[in-house]
């Protein structure tokens, strides 16, 4: 059978992109090196022959965490008969030298042909268009695949088919690197603040979020989505590798709303985790317990018992804020607040319910011959707040 030569050919290849099916596989990142060091011995067809290398690339994909590959090509010199898939088989490992070169790693390389060849990696997923007569190297395995480094030793063993057609074949070789594909992963870490709390329009609102990725975080956001409205919460800052995000809420209905955390890489991967927003604009509901009736109170008895529950199912009821307010009326017309009206009229002004913890209950005892009331009505009204500010009256 007629021997064959395969010559090795090395050197500056420009930045070629692969696609299958619109998707960018993997990119050029650099040269091989050490070119003198490359053994290859002539070989008949079944025989093997090797090609031991070292490779570069360009600093900023060095030091980039892109997985890197390799790219082995294999032609033939006869147009006629071109290399197709099966022709030759393709093996190898890279090894890593330690301490000065005194040790060393050997990391196998997987070498496949497949047509369309789908490779995971720590930072996603990226499928590839072979087409004949290539090669992809990769780590076998993904904790691996991003283990090759710039000047690795990588060593390659070559075995042709029995039936390749005799002729001069030339081996090409690429140092390429995979895209990154996996989205940055955001979680967002003060979701208890959103679940345990209502707010409302102009409440301030402040966002924590960890954001993680194998490359550099392009961007990062967050949004309310509500019917009307998706409202922007701008990024703040970034402290101790947390993420902050603040806003001052615009005017906004009552429900409960998603809020997610945006962010985006250098590759335009884009990565969200959410939360409620809850919003309380509901003022405290106020239930007359005494007097629940008209009342004729005299100098033998002087005690107006006053009694109301006050309950607020969302933000709570400020405990504090409870008052009622007790003014002489004369006819239709009322004492004003403070008072001074244009008769000589009562007005106890706005004063504390306490809280009694036994019955629940907000209360108090008004001594009508203490506060010199006399003989006329009264108008009484209730007012309280919840923990937002929403206000809620009885009258």
């Amino acid at each position: 059978m007629k021997q064959k030569t395969l010559t090795i050919i090395f050197g500056m290849i420009f930045l070629i992109s692969v696609f299958s099916s619109g998707i960018l596989s993997a990119e050029y990142a650099g040269v091989l090196t050490d070119t003198s060091e490359i053994s290859i011995d002539d070989f008949i067809s079944g025989n093997t022959a090797s090609a031991n290398f070292s490779f570069s690339y360009e600093d900023y994909y060095g030091t980039s965490e892109y997985p890197h590959i390799l790219r082995i090509n294999i032609s033939s010199s006869d147009s006629q008969y071109l290399v197709w898939k099966g022709d030759f088989e393709l093996s190898g490992y890279v090894r890593k030298y330690t301490f000065f070169n005194v040790f060393h790693t050997d990391i196998e390389l997987n070498c496949s042909e497949s047509p369309s060849l789908t490779i995971e990696h720590p930072l996603g997923t990226n499928t590839l268009a072979v087409p004949n007569g290539t090669f992809y190297c990769y780590n076998t395995t993904s904790e691996k695949i991003n283990e090759l480094d710039k000047n690795d030793k990588v060593f390659l063993n070559l075995k042709s088919h029995i039936a390749l057609y005799p002729g001069e074949y030339t081996l090409t070789a690429e140092v390429f690197y995979l895209n990154d594909t996996k989205a940055p992963i955001v979680s967002i870490i003060n979701k208890n603040v959103f679940e345990t709390n209502y707010y409302r329009d102009f409440s301030d609102i402040e966002v924590v979020a960890e954001i993680t990725d194998g490359s550099a975080i392009a961007d990062k956001w967050g949004t309310i989505f509500t019917s009307s409205q998706n409202i922007t919460i701008p990024f703040s800052h970034l402290e101790s590798g947390l993420y902050y995000f603040t806003k001052t809420l615009p005017d906004i209905q009552e429900d409960d709303f998603p809020l997610y955390i945006f962010a985006s890489d250098s590759e335009g991967n884009k990565g969200n985790d959410s939360t409620i927003l809850r919003i309380d604009k509901t003022g405290p509901n106020i239930e007359l317990i005494q007097p629940n009736v008209s009342v004729i109170l005299s100098e033998l008895n002087p005690i107006l018992n006053i009694e109301m529950y006050v309950t607020d199912a969302k933000s709570g009821v400020n405990t504090n804020s409870v008052e009622y307010l007790l003014r002489e009326m004369d006819g239709t017309s009322i004492c004003p607040e403070d008072g001074v009206g244009t008769w000589d009229c009562y007005s106890s002004g706005w004063t504390k319910l306490e809280l009694d913890e036994g019955t629940g209950t907000y209360k108090t005892e008004v001594n009508i011959t203490e506060e010199g009331l006399t003989s006329a009505e009264y108008w009484l009204q209730v007012r309280a707040e919840d923990l937002l500010g929403n206000q809620g009256v009885l009258e």
